[in-house]
Order: C-alpha cells, then sequence, then structure tokens
C-alpha cells in the first residue's frame, strides 16, 4: 500500500493538467488578444477622437484601450478558471463516490472468509457495469475456492487411506517365513516408495490448506518455549547430530498457528540434518526478532534462485521430496514473516524474521 500512497488521483492530476494548458493558452493568446484590440478596437477610437476634434496630447487611446480590455479579457478568463477549477475539485468527488467505496470492499475481501461484498447500486452507467462485473468475478472465485477446498479435504481421506492400506499388507507379506531374500528386498522397495508417497501426498496438502487459508486458529506463543518443547523430539530427528541452542531474546513471542509454526521448525531442522556433515552440529538461535537454524555442511552455498521453489533439490543424491523448504516458505509467506538464507563461516543458516 505504500507504493501507491505516493501517487496522486485522478482528481488531482485532471485539476493540475487543466491548470498548466490554461495557463499556456493564455499565453499563447495574448499576442492575439494584443493585435485585435490594436487593428479594430484602438483605431476606431482614435477614428472618433480625430473628428471629436479631442487633443491627441491628453489621452493615450491605444495604450488605455489594449490594457483596458486585456484586463478585462484577463478577468473574464480567471473567473471561468476558478469557476472551471471548483467545479473540477468538488463535483467528481462525489460523482466518484461509488468506485472509492467499491474499492474499499475489494480491499478487504478475502476469498477464504467465503462472504462476497455487497456492491451499491450506481446511478453511473460505468460504475454499475464494474460492480456487476467485479460481483460475477468475485463469485466464480468463491467457488473455485469452495472446490478446491472441498478437494483438498477430500484428498486426505482417498489417497491416504488406500496408502495406508498397502503398507499394511506388506507389513503382513513381511511376516510370511517363506519369502526369499529377492523377494524380501523387492517388498522394501515397495514398501519405501509407498512411504514416500505417502509423505509426499501429507506435504502437498499441507501446503495446499496453508495457500487456501484453512489454518486460521492463532496463538500467543513463546519461541524459545516451544523450541523447548520440541527439543526431545528434534533430538530424535537429528540422528545423532549434537543440537546447540542460544536464546538472546527467550521472551520473544508472536501470533501464528502452532501446528504451522512446529512444522516449520520440524523441516528446519531435518533439512539440517540432511545437509549437515559427520559429527556435525546444528545451532538454533533467537535473536531480537529472528529465529535462525544453521548447520555445518561441506557442501557449496545454495542457489538462493530456486531454494524455496518446490521439488527443487540442490543434487541428485539428496533424500526427501523437495517440498521441505518450499512448506517453510509457504508457512512464512501465510504469516507475513520473512525467510532469507546466507552461507557463512561454513555454515548453511536459515534465519525467519517474525516483523
Amino acid at each position: 500500500m505504500d507504493r501507491f500512497m505516493k501517487k496522486r488521483s485522478l482528481i488531482n492530476l485532471l485539476m493540475s493538467r487543466f491548470s498548466f494548458f490554461m495557463a499556456i493558452i493564455l499565453l499563447l493568446s495574448t499576442p492575439i488578444f494584443y493585435l485585435i484590440i490594436t487593428n479594430y478596437y484602438a483605431e476606431d477610437l482614435i477614428s472618433v477622437v480625430k473628428i471629436a476634434h479631442i487633443p491627441e496630447s491628453q489621452l493615450d487611446l491605444e495604450k488605455d484601450t489594449v490594457i483596458g480590455l486585456l484586463l478585462q479579457i484577463l478577468s473574464i478568463v480567471l473567473i471561468l478558471g476558478i469557476s472551471v477549477f471548483m467545479i473540477m475539485r468538488f463535483i467528481p468527488v462525489r460523482l466518484w463516490s461509488p468506485f472509492y467505496e467499491t474499492l474499499h470492499k475489494i480491499n478487504h475481501f478475502k476469498v477464504e472468509d467465503e462472504k462476497l461484498p455487497v456492491f451499491s447500486d450506481s446511478e453511473v452507467k460505468e460504475f454499475a457495469e464494474l460492480n456487476a462485473t467485479l460481483s460475477r468475478i468475485l463469485s466464480q472465485s468463491v467457488r473455485s475456492y469452495q472446490v478446491q477446498k472441498q478437494f483438498t479435504e477430500n484428498a486426505s481421506h482417498e489417497l491416504q487411506t488406500p496408502l495406508a492400506i498397502v503398507q499394511g499388507k506388506l507389513d503382513l507379506l513381511f511376516q510370511n517365513q517363506d519369502l526369499t531374500k529377492e523377494q524380501v528386498t523387492l517388498i522394501q522397495d515397495i514398501y519405501h516408495e509407498i512411504s514416500q508417497m505417502s509423505r509426499l501426498n501429507r506435504n502437498l496438502l499441507l501446503l495446499a490448506k496453508i495457500e487456501n487459508a484453512q489454518y486460521k486458529l492463532t496463538n500467543h506463543v513463546n519461541i524459545a518455549g516451544k523450541l523447548e518443547t520440541l527439543l526431545p523430539v528434534l533430538g530424535l530427528l537429528s540422528n545423532g547430530i549434537k543440537i546447540t541452542t542460544n536464546f538472546d531474546n527467550s521472551q520473544l513471542t508472536i501470533d501464528c498457528n502452532e501446528v504451522l509454526l512446529e512444522s516449520m521448525i520440524n523441516n528446519l531442522i531435518v533439512n539440517a540434518v540432511r545437509h549437515n556433515q559427520q559429527d556435525g552440529e546444528i545451532i538454533i538461535s533467537i535473536k531480537e526478532n529472528t529465529l535462525t537454524i544453521a548447520n555445518a555442511s561441506d557442501e557449496i552455498p545454495l542457489d538462493t534462485s530456486y531454494l524455496f521453489e518446490r521439488f527443487y533439490r540442490s543434487s541428485i543424491r539428496q533424500k526427501g521430496n523437495g517440498l521441505g523448504l518450499a512448506i517453510v516458505k509457504s508457512i512464512c509467506d501465510y504469516h507475513h514473516w520473512t525467510i532469507t538464507y546466507f552461507h557463512e563461516h561454513g555454515l548453511h543458516n536459515f534465519s525467519v524474521h517474525f516483523k
């Protein structure tokens, strides 16, 4: 919105340009007025003076006539200009009021609320057509959102259920004592792929729900306290890698969806584990309004151009489905946070700025 504050309204632009062109026209027309006055009015008056035998020394008819008529013309132009200026200043404000009302309602419209704004009837044909078009477009957007939301909710059950059934049947196959070594290997590969599909499905559904703003519940969460609560679980995710904490601002508290906050932290920790080095370290720090998760690594700095895109992998051998950092970015965007990445002193640093 700040970039719009510096721009001028249509009414102000119209008045300024009107004033500019009126001044130009007046300057250009002054020589024409002068020629007309001197060649017509002044000559006729001089002829009248000669007929009346009035001494020329008593009157400077040409000068007086030119100045007088020019002042009259300028006065008329000035009065007309002020009148037009006042009309353009106040009349358009009233005429454009339906437009500003519509603009205000659009600015406060959120498709996730599923509430269509009600536009007022306007006597102006163009504004009435604008309101009708906007009503149709917004109605279609709400319907599309509802269909997408319903699909997301249905997919959560319809896709996860068959995957869970397949995993259950594979578990039963593992218990068969008659399986050969090759069959066990094949079943393990299938089980691994099914697990990958299940995680991919959950991550895609999570992204869809975040983008559809389905996590509306917010809580007052202390970041340091939340991390202390998650540390036992984070220790299991770290695969034995040392986790160091440095909470300079242990009082940092934010309003957010707690489930999404935990998901963001988990994904950042998993990412730090996957890109860590043997006997490495993960450093979790809180400074001012920023949470930073850093990990030691022998890898080169990551490409920030594609880092947060879906299915991006820094190497072919990288594990995971390439959605972890995309989920982190989506969660940050949803809460209006900012996430940045930088590589310094052999550490990959991901910083989330909460304010």
